[in-house]
């Protein structure tokens, strides 16, 4: 019942605006009962209700979105006993090497593919504009054939 009260009180404290970052961060951290799902869309138990107060709290103290992500990354991990880290963020962070080699990866691939793909596509068209020499039978074997389908008859 505290934390519902706790969560009101907050909620209430945050502007149109602030509301919106606490929901943006909710979806953009894991829930670190499970790590089965964004804060968010994750159901209802202390660790998960406890977080959404906390990204409250904090945005009512003036905290910035980057601030409370690091607040969250290096909170400790009562399980091991080590912050958690980026595997409390729900995707990379941008700014960071391993967050800019995830998206940019997207568009590597993405680029090749559609080369691969336009090279193939010419060379379908080459061969259907252009038919293939080797395949058309030589006037001999077109002679021999004429030839042994007249002697069936």
């Amino acid at each position: 019942m505290a934390n519902a009260q706790e969560y009101e009180f907050y909620n209430k404290e945050l502007s149109k605006a602030q509301n919106e970052q606490a929901i943006f961060l909710e979806k953009n951290l894991m829930a670190t009962c499970c790590f089965g799902g964004p804060i968010y869309m994750h159901g209802k138990n202390q660790r998960t209700e406890e977080a959404k107060i906390t990204i409250r709290r904090l945005l009512v103290e003036g905290k910035t979105t980057d601030q409370i992500l690091d607040h969250f990354r290096n909170s400790i991990d009562p399980r091991t006993n080590q912050p958690f880290g980026n595997r409390i963020l729900a995707s990379p962070k941008a700014s960071e090497t391993v967050g800019k080699v995830s998206y940019w990866m997207v568009v590597v691939f993405s680029i090749i593919g559609l080369g691969l793909f336009g090279f193939a596509l010419k060379k379908l068209r080459v061969k259907k504009m252009n038919p293939n020499t080797k395949k058309q039978l030589s006037d001999e074997t077109l002679k021999k054939i004429e030839s042994e389908l007249s002697e069936e008859k």
